[in-house]
């Protein structure tokens, strides 16, 4: 009787390399050139012709395809990949081979939630073959997956076309609708409550433009966060800046109703009590030598729409604005304005072009500066 050996591998059995064991057994290439086996192996290989170390490649992505879904093992979809991508490295030739290669490949980066790998690779395959039913499907799953669903209803819908009878297809045509209708829905929403909170900015809008007949532009100066507004008693209030360009000081008037004089302001600004300028060494800038100007067509006038934009805070889009013109039909000058004009008066002639607010340039009457201003000597547009 023979007894079964109990004798353990010896340390040299232990150590054996790949090269050591025989082909079948081998879980990796070894790196020995000289192997034998190895050296039969790659003379097969090169007996095959492209298409066939293609197809070769596509069966080994095949079993490690089916080899993952049965187990749901990550590390055979990874091996499924790299036998598809070497079988489309041979670049055999066979358009047929290359849509199986590609669309298999999408299929398991769908596995692995690889979804614009999935997306690429479905599409180039329906370069391949547009009648692939399954690389339109794998397509669309990705897409809908990627949340790019007008891309993926367009794909199902293709992919009904040449299979009428898809129900997974028509799954995601279904869900894909489902949520661009939603989609639609929210921006519909989101359209009606912008328009709610632009409601206030285009009333207001609408009043300067079509019921006050005033032109406002680009704005160009401002005073704070100071914009125009409708009192109770339905009269406009602005924000007034003067301009005193011989030092480029500014003085802002807050709240200037449409109905005050442009003298009242003065008066007020100007008056005994008020204390000097500092800036005025000397004293040029009295109440009885003050000239008031304004710049005609400083400015493009905006739309109603771009209008109630600026208003709301925003900046409209396709905003175009002019720099002031020297030249032409609207070519901009100094005007000299008479300080017993109501403000909206003012606001209401035909070339005044409100640059954001109401903006007036004081100069003082007989000085030498005056004289240069209105000559253009001192440029300042």
């Amino acid at each position: 009787m023979v007894e079964a050996s109990n004798a353990q591998p010896s340390a040299a059995g232990d150590a054996a390399t790949v090269e050591d064991l025989p082909a079948v057994f081998w879980d990796e290439m070894p790196t020995n050139k000289d192997n034998v086996d190895l050296a039969a192996i790659n003379a097969l290989i090169d007996e095959q012709t492209p298409v066939e170390r293609a197809e070769s490649h596509k069966n080994q992505g095949n079993e490690a395809l089916k080899t993952g879904l049965k187990h749901r093992k990550k590390f055979y979809f990874r091996e499924a990949i790299t036998a598809y991508t070497k079988g489309l490295e041979v670049q055999c030739g066979d358009s047929i081979i290359d849509t199986v290669l590609l669309s298999n490949r999408a299929q398991v980066h769908l596995q692995l939630g690889n979804d614009r790998n999935a997306m690429e690779d479905s599409l180039r395959a329906m370069k391949l073959d547009s009648n692939n039913v399954k690389a339109c499907y794998r397509a669309a799953r990705a897409a809908y997956n990627l949340k790019q669903y007008s891309q993926a209803l367009t794909l199902a819908e293709q992919g009904i076309a040449k299979d009428a009878g898809a129900s997974e297809l028509k799954r995601i045509q279904q869900d894909a609708q489902q949520h661009l209708q939603a989609e639609e829905q929210r921006a519909v929403e989101r359209a009606a409550r912008e328009k709610a909170k632009r409601g206030p900015a285009q009333q207001l809008a609408s009043t300067l433009i079509s019921l006050r007949n005033w032109q406002i532009g680009k704005p160009q100066l401002s005073i704070g966060d100071r914009k125009p507004f409708v009192a109770e008693d339905s009269l406009v209030h602005w924000p007034v800046m003067f301009v005193y360009p011989e030092t480029m000081q500014t003085d802002a008037v807050e709240d200037f109703v449409e109905v005050d004089s442009l003298q009242q302001h003065l008066d007020v600004m100007f008056s005994p009590d008020a204390p000097p300028l500092d800036w005025d060494d000397e004293h040029q800038y009295t109440r009885d030598k003050l000239e008031l100007y304004y710049l005609s067509h400083a400015a493009r006038p905006l739309p109603l729409e771009q209008l109630t934009e600026v208003l709301y805070g925003g900046w409209p889009q396709d905003l175009q604005d002019a720099a002031p013109q020297r030249y032409g039909p609207r070519a901009s000058k100094w005007c000299r304005v008479s300080q017993k004009l109501l403000l909206g008066e003012v606001l209401a002639k035909p070339d005044y072009v409100i640059p954001g607010i109401p903006v007036f340039f004081v100069v003082s009457k007989g000085s030498d500066y005056r004289e240069r201003f209105l000559t253009d000597e001192i440029p300042l547009f």
